[in-house]
């Protein structure tokens, strides 16, 4: 299965749009359907349904073990030509503050690669199983483009992009950025969010994508709707359609009017900012 999958992003059908100075790209991949449907209601995460606990995979699939917490796999439904899954061994249910050590950990271990996470009410497809997921850092357009920002906390709306030199410093900054989120989205759960990170020339990147709501209100699989759920590649600038009629009619205005529905408002930025600042003095 993963053989074929792979075999089909070779002649997978690709537009690419040039989007006021951001790069933005649509592809035709079916193979992503069940990621675009995928929800976090409570009767998807019983355990013994879930798909990255080792006892419900294939006997064929291997693992690399990682600090004897995590396992790195094949994604059989990939975005990309590589395209890992870095899964807690336990079966724990997914969120990010806890876990920030481990991402910049991986990271490190993983040169060229982006690892990234998504919240389990904004895309992730396993919400009730802690997990990563892992691609090369030259496939996404939004990282690409951050990169190039030499500030130690820049601010392209609505992401924070965090660089520090050390993994204590990306940490703090880190927790006082989700702090900032809690204060604004007061739900008593973990804020909605997509998170990147990897490391290169010895700093530690790490870009929060703060979201509102998880669909956009044109999802749905009628004639004039989009079967898009964005997560955390969409939100870096790849948008895969999983219906060929979508892939037709979209457009870089239509992805990039849908990115800024489920993004957070600007006073909600500013509002983090301003808690950011006050927090660093």
């Amino acid at each position: 299965m993963a053989r074929n999958n792979y075999a089909a992003l070779e002649h997978m059908l690709v537009k690419k749009f040039n989007y006021k100075g951001r790069e933005i790209v649509a592809q035709f991949n079916p193979c992503r359907y069940r990621s675009a449907v995928a929800g976090g209601d409570n009767a998807s995460q019983r355990e013994h349904e879930c798909f990255l606990c080792s006892a419900h995979q294939p006997h064929e699939q291997e693992s690399i073990i990682w600090n004897e917490n995590y396992k790195i796999q094949i994604n059989p439904y990939p975005i990309f030509n590589r395209h890992l899954t870095v899964s807690s061994i336990e079966h724990r249910p997914q969120a990010i503050v806890p876990y920030i050590d481990d991402m910049m950990s991986v990271a490190a271990a993983l040169p060229g690669y982006v690892l990234f996470y998504n919240g389990p009410k904004c895309g992730a497809s396993a919400p009730f199983h802690q997990h990563f997921q892992a691609v090369p850092f030259s496939e996404l357009p939004l990282c690409r483009e951050a990169i190039h920002d030499d500030c130690d906390l820049s601010v392209y709306f609505p992401f924070f992009y965090i660089i520090r030199p050390t993994k204590k410093e990306a940490k703090l900054w880190f927790h006082i950025i989700e702090e900032g989120l809690h204060e604004v989205f007061d739900t008593g759960e973990e804020p909605m969010q997509n998170v990147f990170c990897w490391s290169v020339k010895r700093q530690m990147h790490i870009i929060i994508v703060p979201r509102s709501k998880h669909r956009p209100k044109c999802y749905g699989d009628g004639e004039d709707e989009l079967v898009v759920s964005p997560a955390s590649v969409e939100m870096a600038g790849v948008w895969p359609m999983v219906r060929e009629s979508d892939f037709e009619k979209i457009t870089a205005s239509r992805l990039q009017s849908i990115s800024e529905e489920v993004t957070i408002s600007e006073d909600d930025k500013e509002h983090i900012i301003e808690y950011f600042i006050t927090h660093t003095k």
